[in-house]
């Protein structure tokens, strides 16, 4: 099937799917489809971990300017802070630049871009449940990925949405070290040229580690940081492979992944980004985006399979008293001096003196 997907499109599969589903409900009654079947008696809790981190803190405005310059133009003329922690995301929507700095100080990294006094702040509980403005936060959140990424030397891949080690050197592989599940310190290439086992001969194509990171909404002011293990295929370590060679790789990879292999893959990627501490923190001046590593988990009971051991996470992340100081000074910059007038509505209000 994997040769001919043409012939068997993903629509086609999940209508064999579907109709096997009808049938089964038409043809079957209710026991008959039960046939063969027997409760396990012995049964076990075990921990069940997801791929979200979740995000503890999340800005509580978005700030819009009047900006006449084209979204591709803008970078530029970004005016970067001294203090190499804050973040610039922005995204330009119907002539106004939106960012999570505030435009309305003078040393604002959009100072050259937009005019302080057409500044507007947005309280961002009041986007919920508006599908643009809420469309418009997910962006600014992922762009702040780009930020997060960039900085660790990961590099974009548009096409596909994901980010991906490059070797430092062409023609040298690459390798990194990390904590592993058992919560021993580990090494692995994240960008290398395969050889055939039986000769060692190198392969005509290189492996990537890639991710795709994605914020999702879970509950009402609730959010999560998706990580979604992933491959890039290259024919030097630099050009992307492209076509039918490249999907059957990654069939292939995927194939052979279970659920702990999924397991060591975001273990290794919530190291790498969090560079072993216990949250990703992104300053954006007096606001602050902030990311626990922790993956969110949780417990269920299901019949014990024989032979089948638990899968436990023995790496955690502790506090010292860097880690301390940096949450300490991202939960002080989420606090606003509200001047009197001041009022946020979901249109935006301009910034008194």
């Amino acid at each position: 099937m994997d040769q001919q997907h043409h012939t068997y499109s993903i629509e086609r599969l999940l209508q064999y799917k579907s109709d096997h589903e009808e049938w089964v409900r038409v043809r079957l009654s209710k026991d008959q489809q039960c046939d063969g079947l027997s409760r396990q008696k012995k049964t076990v809790t075990e921990t069940v971990w997801s791929t979200l981190l979740p995000v503890t803190h999340l800005p509580d405005y978005v700030f819009s300017g009047e900006c006449t310059v084209p979204e591709a133009d803008v970078r530029p003329l970004i005016k970067w802070p001294s203090d190499k922690r804050i973040l610039a995301p922005f995204i330009v929507r119907g002539g106004q630049l939106y960012a999570f700095n505030n435009l309305s100080e003078l040393d604002s990294p959009f100072a050259m871009i937009v005019d302080p006094l057409s500044v507007k702040r947005h309280s961002v509980s009041d986007w919920w449940g508006q599908p643009d403005f809420e469309r418009w936060f997910v962006e600014l959140l992922n762009r702040t990925v780009n930020k997060i990424t960039g900085r660790l030397g990961l590099k974009l891949d548009r096409d596909h949405h994901r980010y991906y080690f490059e070797p430092d050197e062409p023609g040298k592989e690459k390798r990194v070290s990390y904590l592993s599940v058992g919560g021993g310190r580990s090494e692995r290439n994240v960008a290398w040229n395969p050889h055939f086992r039986h000769n060692d001969e190198a392969k005509r194509h290189w492996e990537h580690l890639a991710v795709g990171l994605r914020f999702h909404k879970l509950v009402q002011s609730s959010w999560g940081l998706a990580i979604r293990p992933e491959r890039r295929f290259t024919s030097d370590g630099f050009a992307s492979l492209e076509g039918k060679a490249t999907g059957k790789k990654n069939t292939k990879r995927k194939s052979r992944m279970y659920n702990f292999d999924v397991l060591k893959e975001v273990q290794f990627w919530r190291d790498f980004l969090s560079q072993g501490k216990p949250r990703i923190t992104c300053l954006f001046g007096k606001q602050a985006l902030v990311i626990e590593n922790a993956l969110v988990s949780g417990s269920i009971t299901w019949p014990e399979v024989a032979g089948d051991e638990a899968v436990r996470m023995a790496a955690s992340y502790e506090d010292d008293l860097l880690t301390l100081a940096e949450l300490y000074e991202a939960s002080d910059f989420d606090e606003f001096d509200a001047a009197a007038g001041d009022i946020d509505t979901d249109q935006g209000e301009p910034l008194e003196d």
